[in-house]
């Protein structure tokens, strides 16, 4: 299998980020944990070495308690639309953080569990009264077969091994039980088009999917894609003004300013740039 470089020019390793680096509201865009390799058959890419990242249990991000009206109107769209597939059940959310998803989908009638491994947002979990666990999915500790939904809301592009991780997760459904998974689209007219500047070259992104390598994953560990398609995601306009920063600090002081001047920073809004993808997908059984 050949594989040529992407996202090219290293400018930082893993081992030189702090935990504060690893926050998912970090606008650490274009630094990378080394050198990324694209693979020329089915266009996955993926970081060459991919270190063992042990600071994600230190990681705190208060911004997004700050942000939670957004994370939760994002998963009751989701939840919509998953809905349409699978029914409540017991769902398993994986990297759950602060639990938004779980919070969500408790109040549609599912059974909530997840697993997180970071400390801080595990207690801000559990002071929702979540049954949130600080663990791995590699070290969960689950009973197999036991889940109607598992949900990996951008995760999948942190581990080291999504293979591995695929597999586990097919052991934890029950029969005829459903996957979902939110990442960002390498293969996305705007990846393609910033390159190593895209705001989905981070530091703790070791994986970069495409549609096809998404699904291929999926398909080659026994799951049928029941669909997959663009994803949005709701933050205040204070959140996206933020962003900007990792590109210009000027850029985003003026957006503050006028977002503060019309009174618009807390207000919810859901940019598509295309460039984010969803997927749903079901066990299958023989």
């Amino acid at each position: 299998m050949s594989h040529d470089e992407r996202f090219a020019r290293r400018r930082r390793a893993v081992s030189d980020v702090t935990a504060d680096a690893l926050r998912p509201s970090s606008e650490l865009y274009g630094q990378t944990a080394g050198r990324i390799l694209r693979c020329r058959t089915c266009g996955h890419s993926f970081v060459e070495q991919p270190p063992a990242v042990e600071e994600y249990e230190n990681t705190e991000d208060p911004v997004t308690i700050r942000e939670e009206p957004g994370r939760v109107a994002t998963a009751r769209r989701d939840l919509a639309e998953i809905e349409r597939i699978v029914g409540p059940g017991r769902i398993l959310d994986v990297g759950c953080w602060t639990g938004s998803f779980l919070l969500a989908a408790r109040e549609r009638g599912w059974e909530p569990v997840g697993i997180e491994p970071s400390k801080w947002a595990t207690e801000q979990a559990r002071s929702d009264g979540l049954d949130v666990r600080t663990t791995t999915l590699d070290a969960h500790g689950l009973e197999r077969s036991s889940f109607s939904l598992i949900v990996l809301n951008d995760v999948i592009e942190h581990v080291t091994d999504p293979a591995a991780s695929v597999q586990i997760i097919a052991g934890l459904l029950e029969p005829g039980g459903a996957v979902f998974m939110a990442t960002p689209d390498a293969g996305s007219a705007v990846a393609r088009l910033l390159g190593r500047r895209w705001w989905s070259v981070l530091p703790m992104h070791l994986q970069y999917f495409t549609r096809g390598s998404l699904s291929l994953l999926l398909q080659r560990h026994g799951f049928r894609i029941r669909w997959i398609k663009t994803h949005a995601k709701s933050f205040s306009a204070r959140y996206y003004a933020e962003r900007l920063g990792g590109y210009s600090s000027s850029i985003e002081r003026v957006a503050l300013r006028g977002l503060r001047t019309f009174g618009k920073l807390d207000r919810l809004v859901s940019p598509d740039f295309h460039d984010r993808m969803a997927v749903l997908a079901t066990r299958v059984d023989a």
